[in-house]
């Protein structure tokens, strides 16, 4: 019979027990394991990082292209609120509508130079039935431009013209307060009429 203070005897598999360190092969293939389920752990998340990058991407461009499709009729509409100014404006008095006068394309686009960055096109259109008046400097679209005037049946027509990077454009018509414009982009360069004339009548002018 066991006596009070007598030591507890040890467990026989502890006592008998022989300790072995695990085979490095073994090792590696628990680390391996282990490295892998913890990489699987972490893949819905980086899953769900990079859905929600490529949602606010999507976002971001729906965005800008609902931007620049506003953006274009906004500009256009206060294009053709100039060009309708300026061209009231130039009908108000005497020596407002031309500042050189003359029907000579020779003679109005070298009156330009050095008055103007760059050197608009001249042409009589008087084939298409648009005689050329003279043409004077303006001020449309937040920058100095060329105005050039034809009359046509009675009419008068003012045609504005700068720079564009736009790529060419077939002409279109639009009105405004009454008066019909015709815009259109040629070979590096914007251009805006308008005149009380229908556009139809007015449509000639671009081609």
């Amino acid at each position: 019979m066991a006596q009070k203070n007598d030591p507890v005897p040890e467990p026989m598999v502890a006592r008998d027990a022989t300790y072995h360190r695990a085979p490095d092969a073994l090792r590696e293939r628990v680390r391996v394991s282990l490295a892998k389920a913890a990489g699987e752990e972490r893949r819905p998340s980086m899953g769900r990082m990079f859905g929600l990058v490529a949602a606010f991407a999507t976002v971001a461009l729906v965005s800008w292209s609902i931007a620049v499709f506003h953006m274009e009729p906004l500009r256009d509409d206060l294009i053709a609120r100039d060009v309708v100014t300026a061209h009231v404006r130039s009908l108000m008095g005497e020596h407002r509508l031309n500042d050189v006068e003359s029907t000579d394309q020779h003679t109005v686009k070298p009156w330009f130079s050095g008055k103007l960055d760059f050197a608009p096109p001249v042409q009589d259109r008087a084939n298409a039935g648009f005689a050329l008046s003279g043409g004077r400097l303006d001020y449309v679209n937040g920058r100095a431009v060329a105005a050039l005037t034809y009359r046509s049946r009675q009419h008068v027509v003012n045609l504005f013209e700068w720079p564009s990077s736009a790529p060419d454009s077939a002409p279109a018509t639009l009105t405004r307060q009454g008066y019909a414009i015709l815009r259109w982009h040629r070979d590096g360069m914007e251009h805006w009429a308008v005149s009380d004339m229908s556009p139809a009548l007015l449509a000639p002018l671009a081609e």
